[in-house]
């Protein structure tokens, strides 16, 4: 028990009939969640899912005897069965009895009444709360004759898993409840931040974890007809089949994904082309995968190298290699335009929020120096864009980048963004990166990007992508 934080408590909640929830699912995010925190409870709402099975259609009594209760159980005994397989006791996944311990307790149906407040006085939590419902029963196999009112119905769940989360510090006797899901969730994000009423829940906080095998976006696939050889290295692999397989994500000017056409274009993608056309190799774009696994997939042999740039953060060069870098990015911290804190003001102000991908630059950036900031989850496949999108949509305040990265965002942005401070927070090289211990491969690429630099034709692709001369640092 000695790495439990007694002060926070972490919350996993997981919706009756939701498919989602299947158990390698459950089994990851416990395991996740204890490795990491030492506790998790379990929230499975099934009193307040009786009112979205109403809403379906189904009468009240079916919608309790026939759904709402029987799918709750057989979720709450999955996560049982899935707890004693990893060995954890009662102290350590704590299942919320809903109807025992929350339904009829004094305290919970405050907090409801208070939301339930909210959601009929303001409008603008009213209009999210019921678009996020609506989603849900679109969402669903039954046909609804009149949604308006379905969701009006439905909503109860809604509010209720608020209510509860508003009372969660207080029935689980912690200082912090943190809800933890795969996706952001909107409302209750905003909810928290105080978003409609001005008031900053800072007992509650929110935490994206993603099942690793949900960040991989198959393109090519990855079948070879020497899958079964064994080969002495990487680089031997690659000689031998003449195919290289390469994981990728949009990220201009290194790697740029057009998903419309299926086609991509870049100053890592011409380099990865030449190279393979020099020796006769096939390129298989094998997977598109977010920056927090591109380890996981380096050394689960899912792909040969990654085909994007991957900055040498000390987290990623204890695990894996690199080649020689291309050019230097400088990082800033980027805000909207009309935002108005200097850097010193941000820092450390456990109000304002910082968009953040796990194992990413972002995370490397605030672990170090904004550790205290509220951090907002970014889904991995939504990559640094995702993150600017949310500082743009004021769901977050500021994240990190490079300029190059915010030039090409600001072209279809309605919200500009802007550096602060005037002078970068670091400087990275940009290298490929490939499986720890890979010397052979290294020496390869390392030879052929400086071919590419003496001859000229590195310096012809930074011109080539980027539109200011001083958003890369040429080496």
């Amino acid at each position: 028990m000695s790495n439990i934080d007694q002060k926070v408590y972490h919350i996993i909640g997981m919706s009756p009939g939701n498919s989602y929830f299947k158990d390698e699912e459950i089994s990851y995010l416990l395991k996740t969640i204890v490795e990491r925190f030492g506790r998790v409870a379990i929230l499975v709402a099934d009193i307040p899912a009786i009112s979205t099975y109403v809403a379906f259609g189904y009468p009240e009594n079916r919608a309790r005897r026939d759904k709402a209760i029987p799918k709750g159980n057989a979720l709450k005994n999955r996560v049982l069965k899935v707890a004693k397989e990893l060995g954890y006791l009662n102290d350590i996944v704590r299942i919320i009895d809903w109807e025992g311990e929350v339904e009829n307790n004094p305290d919970y149906k405050e907090k409801y009444a208070q939301v339930l407040d909210l959601y009929k006085n303001n409008k603008k939590f009213h209009a999210v709360a019921s678009l996020t419902t609506r989603k849900v029963l679109e969402g669903g196999e039954r046909k609804i004759e009149d949604l308006e009112k379905s969701t009006d119905i439905a909503v109860h769940y809604l509010l209720s898993e608020l209510a509860f989360l508003e009372f969660a510090p207080q029935f689980l006797k912690t200082q912090k409840a943190v809800y933890v899901y795969h996706k952001n969730w909107e409302v209750y994000e905003s909810y928290v931040s105080g978003k409609f009423d001005d008031i900053v829940r800072n007992q509650l906080d929110f935490l994206l974890i993603e099942n690793p095998y949900e960040t991989y976006n198959p393109i090519w696939g990855l079948e070879d007809d020497q899958e079964d050889e064994s080969f002495a290295d990487v680089l031997d692999r690659i000689e031998k089949t003449k195919i290289l397989r390469v994981g990728f994500i949009n990220y201009p000017p290194a790697f740029i994904h057009n998903e419309e056409r299926n086609a991509f274009s870049g100053i890592f993608f011409e380099i990865i082309s030449l190279i393979s056309e020099k020796y006769s190799w096939q390129v298989r774009w094998t997977e598109e995968v977010g920056y927090g696994v591109i380890i996981e997939g380096l050394e689960s042999n899912r792909f040969d190298m990654f085909g994007s740039t991957a900055w040498p953060t000390p987290e990623r060069k204890v695990k894996a290699d690199f080649s020689m870098s291309l050019y230097k990015s400088p990082a800033f911290a980027w805000v909207r335009a009309d935002y108005g804190k200097t850097i010193e003001e941000i820092r450390g102000d456990k109000n304002i929020r910082v968009a953040v991908i796990e194992n990413d630059i972002t995370d490397s950036i605030v672990k170090a120096d904004f550790p205290n900031n509220r951090q907002v989850g970014i889904p991995q496949l939504d990559s640094v864009m995702g993150a600017l999108k949310f500082v743009a949509e004021d769901k977050a305040d500021f994240t990190f980048t490079e300029p190059c990265i915010v030039e090409s965002f600001n072209k279809n942005s309605a919200v500009e963004l802007v550096p602060i401070p005037a002078k970068p927070i670091r400087v990275y090289e940009n290298p490929f990166i490939f499986k720890l211990g890979e010397k052979r491969l290294k020496d390869f690429l390392d030879t052929e990007l400086n071919i590419l630099k003496q001859n000229g034709t590195i310096t012809t692709l930074i011109k080539k992508y980027t539109e200011s001369s001083d958003a890369l640092i040429m080496e």
